[in-house]
């Protein structure tokens, strides 16, 4: 199963679905705050889009559901669960269901939380004059000399420290447009949904890669 373009895609859009990366001495009190709020949620849920440039084919909706290091995520594409310890990624297309132990750096390009352990070594932080009222708006540039990513902008709001929507610029000019939607940091989430039930994918072909 070829997952390189939806594991790329769903990084940036989760990138900032987990607390907002500031690195600046400026933006630390800001985010410590975000990031004590996220550490108290019990779980979170969100609706993203991702859009790419005009023509470049680039579009994707779904749906995150976290709790701790497990989670959920849902698009038209594909589904991958994850329950802490095992990974099972469904695609419909194929009837094809993947099962993994995700590697630290597997879960890394696909579950951003993982990068708040090193997030002021991450990022260069500039804070921008918002053109909204009740939004925070910020430039953040990558560090890491062994990114494809050239800055991003992100806008917060600052009723509740969540991510409303950021913008990608990578080295080749292309940009994508990633939206947070229906963000809830108190959703009350069963346990079950963080694993792979075949009951309800009978047809599908299991692949063990463990």
């Amino acid at each position: 199963m070829k997952l390189s373009l939806y594991r790329i895609l769903l990084a940036i859009a989760l990138l900032y679905v987990a607390p907002c990366i500031m690195a600046q001495s400026n933006a630390n009190d800001y985010m410590d705050k975000v990031i004590e709020q996220f550490s108290k949620s019990p779980s979170i849920m969100a609706n993203f889009a991702i859009q790419g440039d005009t023509g470049s084919g680039i579009y994707m909706q779904g749906t995150i559901k976290m709790q701790g290091k497990k989670f959920c995520i849902e698009t038209n594409d594909m589904t991958t669960w994850y329950d802490g310890k095992t990974m099972w990624t469904y695609a419909p297309a194929i009837g094809e269901v993947n099962i993994t132990t995700p590697t630290r750096q597997e879960l890394t390009e696909i579950n951003p939380y993982l990068i708040l352990e090193d997030y002021k070594q991450s990022f260069i932080t500039k804070e921008l004059d918002s053109k909204q009222s009740g939004e925070r708006q910020f430039r953040l540039t990558p560090t890491k000399r062994n990114t494809n990513i050239t800055n991003i902008i992100l806008t917060v709001a600052t009723s509740n420290k969540a991510p409303i929507s950021f913008e990608i610029l990578s080295n080749n000019n292309q940009r994508i447009l990633v939206s947070i939607t229906n963000y809830n940091n108190n959703a009350n989430i069963p346990q079950s949904v963080f694993t792979f039930d075949k009951n309800k994918y009978p047809q599908a072909d299991i692949i063990d890669l463990r």
